[in-house]
């Protein structure tokens, strides 16, 4: 039955990609020209190399009005495809056009306003064409009658085959039930279609596809740093939890919290406070939150696939709403360069940040639901029958299903004659966690701001956005490994410590290779264009007040075929902030002009449209690093969490962004309404694993 349920999402999926419109070329054009501006360079009045960005802001329609500021006047801009005569997307072009030179200008600390974004300025403004034909785009320019500047980049605009490469991994990787084979096919199909559409032949491109698959996409990820660091961290900190467990202080901590919180339901209540208290970042949080509970829950026959799923659900929501985390100043920074298209500036950026917070319906609503889960003992749907296995036979993982960490190690004991410390594993992890904020703190120049600055949310967020990634994660983890060594080696131990880093990392070939081709699959839709076809086919359907709505399923349908909730922000934001404003003040909401309000809705839909999709993929990094913490299959994680993310979802659509947008419901009612119904459904349709009506 689950394959037949599975054959046929793939088959959905597969008809989905034919059912799509086909958007125009030009518009598929315009939402490449930001990119465009922000990374060329043509060649100025000398001869020199010089960047388009400031080619087009130091035209004669550039005038300063300050140190720090100036004016900029657009005049006549049109978009042209495939030889037509009619400009095709002149609105959508202006808008991408302004986007792309207000961010420009904020990467040069300018203030820049724009006149003409509605329409043209009568006279001395700058004059925009866009040519897009298949195989380049040519970008010209010129104020007043000068003679014109052009640019020319090369040019593939993205078809509907840009969606085969994540349905052909995500359906089949839920059919196999093998993420390996399913992700290497999505790697190969991408491959495949960039020489295939580039004019070769179906024999030579699927040959230079399968070169491409490991010259191009696996070297790339091979030699970049962030993976590197990140690939560090996964293994210093899988190897510091086997060092602590052989030397006894995995069990001291094992014994510490089963006094606190003996038993099924408070083991899960405790692995979802631990959650909720390493709000700083995702990574962080699911491994240690995952690889230091596990041996608790499986003592108690809690499912893998649950210890996961209370993992992956905690870690993102926590990180993405926290107003300290690494993800803030990222989200901001997405959006608050549109942000004088709603009449504000790029400074009120982290104000709005924190307007979106009480609509944050999805993030609030999944942190409830597990709440609720772990507290009232109920499941439903695979995750139910998981549990019950788990319980009623101690099979942990289904029979037949690969877990991401061998059974060698989560079977690992404490060496003979060693006691139980749980200092051993307290101090190394809490030098893990010590480590990795200072280094942020110190990368992101924290120790050079004055006081005023730090202690306030723009000075805090701007250090924890410059700070992070994956180095001080990687540094952090490393410490962690170098006491916990320590330690081993003061407790009596020797050839036991690399004996138990080995038991824990020679099983993670598996594991490794598929978080390397996640992200080969997501840099390989990056290519093929998946997310800007979905943006152009999906992102017009939209009245006013559905936009919302509209936004939360456009950038889920993009997170979860890309696998990257930052990446879908990054492309989706900087649309939302003029389009949103602009819709809402046709319309009124509480007898007022909706444009501000429905703005803050709509950026708040996209954040959260994006960590939803990212939950449901099985082709993400983070879904893949909860599988791996919690040594679960990984395509069993995806499938029993999946029905949890789609009840969020579910619930933050019909009580939270439709009753809010159409009937000015307060976003506080909303949660509460939210809530009850979570809590309804699960005592309807919820069942215990245990029999009971509630857990023991």
């Amino acid at each position: 039955m689950t394959r037949l349920v599975s054959g046929l999402f793939l088959l959905g999926l597969l008809a989905g990609v034919f059912v799509l419109p086909e958007p125009p070329p030009a518009r598929l054009a315009t939402l490449d020209v930001p990119e465009l501006i922000a990374t060329a360079e043509a060649r100025g009045p000398g001869g020199e190399a010089v960047p388009l960005s400031a080619l087009l802001l130091g035209s004669d329609a550039f005038e300063a009005t300050g140190p720090d500021g100036g004016r900029l006047a657009l005049g006549a801009v049109r978009a042209f495809a495939d030889g037509a005569r009619e400009p095709q997307a002149d609105a959508s072009l202006r808008a991408a056009l302004a986007r792309a030179l207000r961010e420009a200008a904020g990467e040069a600390d300018l203030a820049l306003v724009i006149a003409g974004e509605e329409a043209p300025v009568e006279s001395g403004g700058l004059e925009v064409e866009l040519q897009a034909s298949d195989g380049q785009l040519v970008l010209s320019w010129r104020v007043a009658s000068a003679a014109p500047t052009e640019h020319t980049s090369p040019w593939t605009p993205p078809s509907k085959r840009s969606l085969l490469p994540p349905v052909v991994a995500i359906g089949l990787a839920l059919l196999l039930r093998r993420p390996v084979p399913a992700l290497f096919l999505g790697v190969l199909t991408a491959a495949f279609l960039l020489r295939f559409e580039s004019g070769e032949g179906l024999l030579t491109s699927a040959g230079g596809g399968l070169v491409d698959l490991f010259g191009t996409f696996l070297r790339e990820q091979l030699v970049d740093s962030e993976r590197q660091y990140i690939i560090v961290f996964v293994v210093a900190m899988l190897a510091m939890v086997g060092v602590v467990t052989r030397n006894g202080g995995l069990r001291g901590i094992m014994n510490l919290v089963a006094r606190i919180a003996g038993g099924v339901r408070r083991t899960q209540i405790a692995a979802y406070l631990m959650g909720l208290a390493v709000f700083f970042d995702d990574y962080a949080n699911t491994i240690l939150v995952g690889s230091t509970m596990r041996p608790l829950t499986d003592k108690l026959r809690i499912a893998r696939e649950k210890l996961a799923y209370v993992v992956d659900s905690t870690a993102a929501p926590v990180a993405g709403i926290s107003i300290f985390s690494t993800w803030i100043a990222f989200e901001v920074s997405t959006f608050s360069a549109q942000l004088p298209l709603a009449g504000l500036s790029p400074s009120d950026g982290y104000a709005v940040f924190l307007e979106t917070l009480p609509y944050r319906f999805y993030c609030i609503f999944s942190l409830v639901l597990v709440a609720v889960v772990v507290i009232g003992g109920r499941d439903f749907g695979p995750m139910l029958a998981a549990e019950r296995r788990a319980r009623t036979t101690g099979a942990l993982v289904r029979p037949g299903g690969e877990p991401m960490v061998s059974d060698i190690a989560t079977t690992m004991r404490p060496a003979e004659g060693v006691g139980t410390r749980a200092h051993r594993a307290l101090v190394p992890l809490g030098a893990f966690l010590f480590v990795t904020l200072f280094e942020i703190a110190r990368r992101g120049g924290a120790f050079d701001m004055s006081a005023e600055r730090l202690f306030s949310l723009e000075g805090v967020t701007a250090v924890l956005f410059d700070g992070s990634g994956s180095k001080p994660l990687a540094i952090g983890s490393s410490t962690g490994l170098g006491l916990a060594v320590l330690f081993s080696l003061a407790a009596g131990l020797r050839g036991e410590i690399l004996d138990a880093a080995w038991k824990t990392l020679r099983a993670m070939g598996v594991a490794l290779v598929i978080l390397y081709l996640a992200w080969m699959l997501g840099a390989a839709c990056g290519e093929v264009g998946t997310a800007r076809f979905l943006t152009a086919a999906l992102g017009d359907m939209a009245a006013p007040l559905v936009l919302p709505a509209v936004l939360f399923v456009l950038s889920g349908a993009v997170a979860f075929a890309t696998g990257s909730s930052w990446g879908t922000m990054s492309i989706l934001l900087p649309l939302v902030v003029g389009l949103s404003f602009s819709l809402g003040q046709s319309v009124e909401v509480a007898g007022a002009p909706a444009g501000h309000f429905l703005m803050v809705l709509s950026i708040g839909a996209v954040l959260e449209g994006s960590i939803f999709g990212d939950h449901c993929s099985p082709i993400s990094d983070t879904t893949v690093l909860s599988s791996v913490a919690a040594a679960s299959d990984h395509i069993d994680h995806v499938r029993t969490q999946a029905p949890y993310a789609i009840l969020a979802m579910t619930v933050a659509m019909l009580a939270g962004y439709l009753p809010c947008a159409f009937l000015g419901l307060s976003p506080w009612i909303a949660m509460v309404v939210g809530a009850a119904l979570l809590i309804g459904f699960l005592r309807v349709f919820g069942r215990s694993a245990d029999g009971a009506e509630g857990a023991a």
